[in-house]
Formats: C-alpha cells, structure tokens, sequence
C-alpha cells in the first residue's frame, strides 16, 4: 500500500474522523518522530506560525520543535548554530545570506526532492529560480514583496496631506513634504524614522542611480561617493529636525514593536510589504504603504524579492521528513489558510485563489500595493555574497558613529567602504 499523501489528499482529509485516520497513516509518510524549525518573526508571524506546527503535529504525529527570535538576534543564533553543525531541519531563509549559508556546505540542495515531498505543480517557475544558488534549489520562497514606505495614516489625514500619484511621488517631494509639517506633528512625533542605520535603504539609494550594493561576481556595486551622498542626505534630514535625534532612534533594536512609527515618534517608516499586517496588529491607529519616493531623474530602487524563503540543513538527519514540513508551510491548504500573506504573496497559483476571499481589509492593502508596485520595481537583483551579512550588520554603527556627533560622514563612509570592501575580498 502506497502510504504517500499529496497536498490535495491531505487537504481532503481533515475533519472529524478523517483527521485521526490521517494523523495514523501520517506516521508512516512521516517517518521522523521530529523535526527542527526556526524562523524570524514577530507576535503575528509568531502565532501563524505555531499554529501550523501544531496542525502539522496533529495531522502527521511527527512532533514540531519551533525556534523563533527577533531579526537581528536571529542571524547571530544561527550562525552559532550553522558553527556548531547543529543547524535545525527547516530554517527560514532570507535571500541576501542564501547563497552564503548554500556555498559553505550547510544547506542541503532539495532538487531531489521536488515531484516527491515538495509537490510544486502549481509553483511559479520565477518564485522557485528565487531560491536556486548556482543553478541547484536550496530555498523555496514562502511569497513576494517588496519594500515600501508606510505612514499614520490618521496623522497624515488630519494634516490634510496628499502625496497625489505615488509612482511621480519624488525624494525631494517627500523631504518638502517633511519640512511643511514641522511645529504642525504631535507632540514628540517627527516626520520620518533616521533610515541612514539600515541596509535596506542604502540598496535603495544606490538602485535609484542604476547601480547596486553588489556585482553578480561578489563585489562592491557602488562608489564611495554613493555611500557618502546616502549619508549626507539622512545627516540633512536629522540635522533639520526631520528625523528623530540619535539617542530615540537608538530605541529601536530591530523589533517591530519599537518602530519610531508604532511608537508614535514618527509618522513615516519602512517596512517589507509583508509586514504590514504585523505592523497594523501592534498600531493603535491605521497604517498605509506607499511606493518609496524615487528622486527626480533617478530609476525606481524597489525591486520584488521572495519575503522569505525555507531552506533544510545539509546536516539534518531525516532530510525526507524536513522537506515534508517544509512542503507543509508552502502547499498545503490548510496551513496557508491559517498563514495567509503574512509572510508574502504565495507563488503557488491554487493556494494564492484559496485564500483571497479570506484576506483581512488590512491584507488586501498589500494586494493592492503589490499591483501598483509590480510596474514600478527594477530587476531582483543578485543574491548578496558571502561576507555581506558582516557588512549589513556594520552600516548600523558607522551610521550612529555619524548621528552621535563621534565622526564625520566623509570619514565614517571612507572606513565602511575599506570594510566593505576587504571584508568581500576576505571572503
């Protein structure tokens, strides 16, 4: 007797009896009494995503064991891991350390897999070349987005404020926008969150002027000049009161929970599409997003990228049991009922149909962007190198070093860009 169940099957199955007959034969297609899973999150992501375990334990009787931190925590945990070759099963993925962890030897290639436990039929071709890392699958993206700028949107009412078109919305349209509502915010609340301490906006920056943080062979896409001109204009827009002074910036370790703008001392902020829902739970007052502000002359510097992608370990020891979950998180119908977009639009075409009608108002606003926003982004560009996790993780420093009145912007660009640069190099 064939024991394998495919997603459809396994769908067909839940419900009163049904659900104790499969969680009998789901012993024997899942043979692991166990498996390993760890994600980055936050209370949102956190909660979906237990409760999909526990439906997996429930309808297989392999037991789930979750692991979850904040993003910055996150990446210094799994590289203590990753040294100690005790990597958990199913890893969350996120597409600038992909080909990192793939090169070194610990992420297992799944191509093997794919027509067998991962039942990818209705799967984009373009969302599975995502998580391809020297032409061998080691990542399945988990859905899209993109990045956008999210605002208060009851302050930005209440101000009377109209950004008309987005996509003709310009970088010097948004910091006169800024400079207008000065002494008219609330009390303590600035215009924009200081976005000169993350990564993310530097892509950005660079993108704009048809260039990049790094070449498709490992190396620095942009001059210093760029990195200078990046940093001057977040020192303007701190130094004219726009931003918030370094020492409330510095609240903000990397929850989502102590963003300026959640926390009311901003009334823009950045954020991936697919965190929106996240960020609406933990705000007391209504978000919207908005295309990132392109200067005038400059290109579009958002690009669509897969949110996040699930990976296995090279060291896993029940490789076949891993991507049985994994394939769980990104087929099965049941779990992306409980999942929805929080972690990104799905690029499996059956499941995307499914949940529509079930999409909270707040999740049809990420549609609705995602749609504005795929005639607006610049090509995916590719995956960051190895060695670009330590330079992500140094703008935050040589960016408060700025901020803190310790160095001049000339100076703190000039030591990132040797670092950058010989950190690759090292690499």
């Amino acid at each position: 007797m064939n024991s394998k169940l495919n997603r459809r099957q396994f769908g067909g199955l839940v419900g009163g009896a049904s659900l104790a007959v499969l969680a009998s034969a789901g012993r024997s297609a899942f043979a692991a009494d166990s498996v390993r899973l760890i994600w980055w999150g936050n209370p949102e992501r956190d909660k979906r995503t237990y409760a999909v375990a526990d439906l997996y334990q429930e309808m297989t009787g392999t037991e789930v064991i979750p692991e979850t931190y904040s993003w910055g925590d996150y990446w210094t945990k799994l590289g203590t891991l990753a040294a100690g070759g005790d990597l958990p099963d199913v890893i969350q993925m996120d597409y600038r350390y992909i080909t990192e962890y793939a090169r070194r030897g610990q992420l297992a290639a799944m191509d093997e897999f794919i027509g067998n436990e991962l039942e990818l039929d209705d799967f984009a071709p373009s969302a599975l070349e995502s998580g391809k890392v020297d032409d061998k699958v080691y990542g399945i993206s988990m859905g899209s987005n993109t990045m956008s700028y999210v605002y208060n949107a009851d302050v930005f009412n209440e101000l009377g404020l109209d950004m008309g078109d987005p996509t003709k919305f310009t970088t010097e349209d948004f910091t006169a926008m800024g400079k207008s509502v000065m002494g008219k915010l609330p009390d303590r609340m600035f215009f924009m969150s200081n976005k000169g301490r993350e990564e993310n906006a530097l892509q950005t920056f660079t993108r704009q002027r048809g260039k990049d943080l790094y070449t498709a062979d490992g190396q620095l896409a942009f001059e210093l000049e760029d990195l200078v001109d990046f940093w001057d204009y977040w020192k303007m827009m701190l130094d004219e009161g726009l931003t918030p002074p370094a020492d409330v910036e510095a609240l903000n370790a990397g929850k989502m929970d102590e963003m300026m703008m959640v926390t009311h001392r901003s009334l823009f902020d950045f954020l991936h599409s697919n965190q929106l829902v996240a960020c609406q739970n933990l705000a007391d007052f209504e978000v919207n997003m908005t295309l990132i502000p392109t200067p005038e002359g400059g290109q579009p510097g958002q690009y669509m990228k897969p949110s996040m992608l699930l990976s296995m370990a090279e060291n896993s020891p029940d490789k076949s049991a891993a991507a049985s979950l994994l394939n769980f998180f990104i087929t099965a119908p049941e779990a992306n009922d409980i999942l929805l977009i929080e972690r990104g639009v799905t690029g499996d075409a059956s499941i995307r149909e499914r949940i529509t009608a079930a999409l909270t108002p707040t999740e049809a606003k990420i549609i609705e962007y995602l749609n504005v926003a795929a005639d607006h982004v610049s090509p995916l560009p590719p995956a960051p190198p190895k060695g670009a996790g330590e330079i992500d993780r140094a703008v935050e420093p040589a960016w408060d070093a700025i901020a803190f009145g310790q160095k001049s912007v000339a100076d703190a660009a000039q030591e990132f860009y040797d670092f950058a640069r010989t950190t690759l190099e090292r690499a």
